[in-house]
């Protein structure tokens, strides 16, 4: 089930803008219509009491059914409504039918035929000419007289009102709600953008400090919040810059320092060591000449890896890293056949060239292979490969030994990390640190698995492109 797509600024502003104008569309939209239908029934209501009137106002007609049709037709040209007359039981009398049917030249009105009566005997039309469409009526009950007690009439048809133009305003509306929505959520975006924009400059900023480069700075647009964000960003990334490298350079000289002093310790403690005669007393050098020894090792594994991380290097050059890796199989050969490990070697025949330091990535591939003898057990075996893979270069070194413990895995590539498993073999915790630190130094990357099988390294390097016709071997600038 893919994840959903997180809420980014952007599309969160955008969307707010638009709920809001939604928001305030419907609720304006809601009290209109509101207002609206009840005026317009207020207004029915007042048209069909003064039909009714109207009605009530023409002459009662004799029970002859011609004269009631008459008086029927004649109420309904002054009610401008459909009149039908029904008797107390229910039974339709007469009815006038649509008024648009009538024929009002044969209806006498102050006792001449065709015309109607002057003074507001005709109702105007509150929206024109047009009947209305809906079913609304009123009934009401006519004066004793010779049509019998509980006669009644009842209008229908009158002319068009609001109402039937509600459906219409509310289309408008919705329409103009939309708009609006899609005004106000092009308006959000655009803000959006503006606002989103300096801060994907931070992120970026930041995410590539993370990643090490401690040269990355945010730009500084204007004077704003943004702005003098930027600029606090700025200050610390210098500041941070600046510890780092002092560090790093304090790192590099002590481990430089610690070098000359520990090289003449350990010249003295070999002398000690082929002076010494007796048990305890040799026993004794010989353990100061291993810590000595360690000393180096941790000083040259310090100086080497700040070299890495401070960008300390040679002009890179194209290196075949098949050829690297056979010399590093070759070289650990010897060792893996005295700690009877077997070593089984599946190496391209063809070059698999990569723009690097050749030193760097030699130390890179002896300290895997280096950790693989170390941690496989006797009667174990390592499998150490280089092929092409896409457009990498692909070396793997897989071996049998104790593996890395889970809990423990997130940690491999830290700095003095050793595991718990392997507390009593000799390493100072750096070697995976300044694998990791050069390849990624080469625009590489370095990956492992590990189980109670052993532990698989993967290390990947972009290959370098073709070698152009006249180009140097040595590769660009050689």
């Amino acid at each position: 089930m893919t994840p959903p797509r997180p809420l980014t600024v952007r599309r969160e502003l955008a969307l707010t803008y638009a709920g809001i104008a939604a928001l305030t569309a419907l609720i304006l939209g809601g009290l209109l219509l509101g207002v609206l239908a009840s005026y317009y029934r207020h207004t029915e209501a007042a048209f069909f009491s003064a039909a009714a009137q109207r009605v009530l106002t023409e002459p009662l007609p004799d029970a002859d059914a011609q004269a009631l049709a008459v008086w029927t037709a004649r109420s309904a040209v002054a009610a401008q409504a459909r009149v039908r007359v029904y008797s107390a039981s229910g039974t339709l009398l007469a009815d006038s039918g649509p008024l648009d049917t009538l024929d009002t030249g044969a209806l006498a009105f102050d006792g001449r035929p065709g015309r109607m009566r002057r003074g507001g005997d005709r109702l105007p039309p509150p929206l024109g000419g047009q009947r209305s469409s809906s079913e609304t009526s009123v009934r009401f009950t006519l004066p004793d007289g010779s049509l019998g007690t509980g006669t009644y009439v009842v209008l229908s048809d009158p002319p068009a009102s609001g109402s039937d133009v509600l459906p219409s305003i509310a289309g408008a509306w919705l329409v103009a709600a939309l708009l609006a929505v899609a005004l106000a959520a092009a308006a959000g975006y655009s803000l959006s953008r503006r606002i989103s924009r300096p801060l994907a400059a931070l992120t970026d900023a930041s995410d590539r400090m993370a990643e090490g480069d401690l040269t990355a700075r945010a730009p500084v647009e204007g004077a704003d919040e943004f702005g003098r964000l930027a600029t606090s960003f700025n200050t610390m990334a210098d500041r941070i810059e600046a510890t780092v490298v002092s560090l790093r350079r304090f790192v590099a000289d002590a481990a430089h320092e610690i070098g000359t002093p520990l090289t003449a310790l350990e010249a003295d403690l070999e002398l000690a060591q082929r002076a010494t005669a007796g048990e305890e007393e040799r026993r004794l050098v010989d353990r100061a000449l291993g810590q000595a020894r360690r000393l180096e090792a941790l000083s040259q594994s310090l100086l080497r890896l700040s070299r890495i991380e401070a960008g300390d290097d040679v002009e890179p050059e194209r290196v075949d890293v098949a050829q690297l890796v056979r010399e590093a199989a070759g070289a650990i050969a010897s060792r893996a056949e005295q700690a009877d490990v077997e070593l089984a070697i599946d190496v391209a025949g063809e070059p698999l060239a990569v723009f690097a330091d050749s030193s760097k990535l030699q130390v890179v591939f002896d300290g895997l292979l280096d950790n693989a003898v170390k941690f496989s057990p006797s009667g174990g075996t390592i499998a150490v490969g280089a092929a092409r893979a896409g457009d990498d270069a692909l070396v793997t070194v897989a071996d049998t030994g104790i593996g890395i413990p889970l809990a423990e895995q997130d940690e491999v590539f830290s700095r003095f990390h050793r595991g718990r498993n392997v507390a009593s073999i000799p390493g100072n915790g750096l070697g995976l640190a300044i694998v990791k630190a050069t390849v990624e130094r080469y625009g590489g990357t370095v990956a492992f698995g590990s189980g109670e099988d052993g532990t698989r390294f993967e290390v990947r390097l972009p290959l370098a492109p073709p070698e152009a016709a006249g180009e140097s071997p040595g590769g660009p600038g050689a």
